[in-house]
């Protein structure tokens, strides 16, 4: 296991340098949008990218590699986004349970978005997205994370989110999408 070093990402406009430190696990099953979320990721600085193929790939990343937040796509049987996220939260200490999850949807009703937080999810971003989506929700994760919650039904971030931007401002980049990405 390696040690996990968390990036400052400043508020306010993304600067890329902030973003070099910062190692990003993608889980697509799509080769075409794995190759849309890291050239997104590129694009922004962000220094270290991990494209995992399938769940076993992931979690050998998670386990070998240090990694400060992952995006996970619903992905199809046998493992499915979920099933993994749950895996992460509640596997030995070799996985980064605390570790930011971006899940990833085509279903953005509000049955899923519950779906998604009960299995543990921090933040949940529905396709298509725009590069200023998925950047807000991965620097919101990691500027603000939220501490893991264990109980007997329940292993994820803490639902109760904690901010000093008010919501309207914290969303602002799903209102409207900077440089029309």
């Amino acid at each position: 296991m390696t040690t996990r070093k968390t990036p400052h990402l400043p508020l306010g406009k993304p600067d890329t340098a902030a973003y070099a430190d910062l190692a990003v696990l993608v889980l697509e099953d799509s080769p075409h949008l794995v190759g849309v979320v890291c050239g997104i990721l590129k694009s922004f600085g962000v220094g270290r990218i991990h494209a995992a193929r399938d769940s076993e790939d992931a979690l050998f990343i998670l386990a070998n590699q240090r990694v400060n937040v992952a995006v996970i796509d619903e992905l199809k049987p046998p493992r499915d986004g979920l099933s993994l996220v749950r895996t992460i939260r509640t596997a030995a200490a070799q996985l980064p349970n605390e570790l930011p999850i971006i899940y990833l949807t085509e279903v953005p009703h509000q049955g899923a978005i519950i779906a998604a937080r009960d299995a543990g999810v921090t933040e949940v971003l529905s396709k298509p997205f725009s590069a200023s989506q998925l950047m807000t929700r991965i620097s919101s994760a990691i500027r603000n994370p939220r501490p893991l919650v264990r109980s007997e039904d329940f292993v994820g971030p803490d639902r109760r989110r904690r901010t000093k931007e008010p919501t309207q401002r914290k969303r602002q980049a799903d209102i409207a999408p900077a440089g029309g990405s």
